[in-house]
């Protein structure tokens, strides 16, 4: 009868009280290669953005698993609940709709036009420099407001989408574009690995600044794990954690703004 009554207790404690001690399951998230920011090394993530990424949930004591996937992809798996997470993306009113956002942003970055070195395409800061330029961008990118708006009024008549900001550097490099959009610090990142620093440059000012995010499944209740990333990041950027991270990676330009500042025009 006691043997019986071990078993029992056994089993109880198998059943409901193991799964709790294991503690919270594992968050699968999905990121694009976003070099210098994100890197897939064939063994694993690394880079400041998923460094930032594993210290947040580190903190939150939150284990995750990181899953490479094209954007488009990823995406669609978020808006099906197959995945937890996404990083990093813009936030735009559509997407709002799709997916969870924290307040909190993961990166701001500069946003520039690349062309070659002997172009005739120049961009002084106005859109219409570029309105008749065949320019290279990635699959379901958002490059902030102002570029979006801009194409969603029909100013860029010869986009030209691919799957990468590295496809993209090739084809200007070969003519077949006139000029690619990408963050000034990625296309620096590319052009160097691919020695092309003396036949492509960025041309004339920041055309904006924009912000990405990590955004969660809306299929489920994951508002209090949004707000405890919120609240972990402004931890890690009053202790100084953040800015550790950044000047570790020696990318002076990639900032992590404060959630509460406006960072795009309306």
């Amino acid at each position: 009868m006691v043997r019986y009554r071990d078993r029992i207790i056994a089993l109880y404690l198998l059943v409901f009280c193991l799964p709790a001690l294991a503690g919270p399951a594992r968050l699968h998230l999905a990121t694009l290669e976003y070099p210098p920011y994100i890197i897939d090394t064939g063994h694993g993530a690394s880079g400041l953005t998923v460094e930032i990424i594993r210290t947040v949930f580190a903190r939150m004591n939150q284990p995750i698993d990181i899953e490479f996937l094209p954007i488009s992809r990823g995406q669609s798996m978020l808006q099906a609940d197959l995945i937890d997470g996404f990083f990093s993306i813009k936030k735009t009113p559509e997407r709002e709709n799709d997916y969870l956002f924290p307040q909190h942003p993961l990166m701001q970055q500069e946003f520039v036009f690349f062309v070659r070195k002997n172009s005739r395409w120049h961009f002084t800061g106005h859109w219409p420099d570029l309105a008749h330029a065949r320019i290279g961008v990635v699959n379901t990118t958002s490059y902030g407001k102002l570029f979006d708006h801009a194409v969603q009024s029909g100013l860029f008549s010869k986009l030209d989408s691919t799957s990468s900001h590295e496809v993209n550097f090739r084809k200007l490099l070969a003519g077949r574009i006139d000029a690619v959009i990408c963050s000034r610090l990625v296309g620096d990142y590319y052009l160097h690995a691919m020695n092309a620093t003396a036949l492509i440059t960025s041309s004339g000012p920041a055309m904006e600044t924009a912000v990405s995010y990590i955004a969660f499944s809306r299929k489920r209740d994951l508002q209090a794990l949004s707000r405890k990333f919120d609240q972990t990041m402004e931890s890690m950027e009053r202790d100084g954690t953040l800015d550790r991270l950044i000047n570790a990676y020696q990318l002076p330009q990639a900032r992590v703004p404060h959630a509460r500042r406006k960072h795009l025009p309306d």
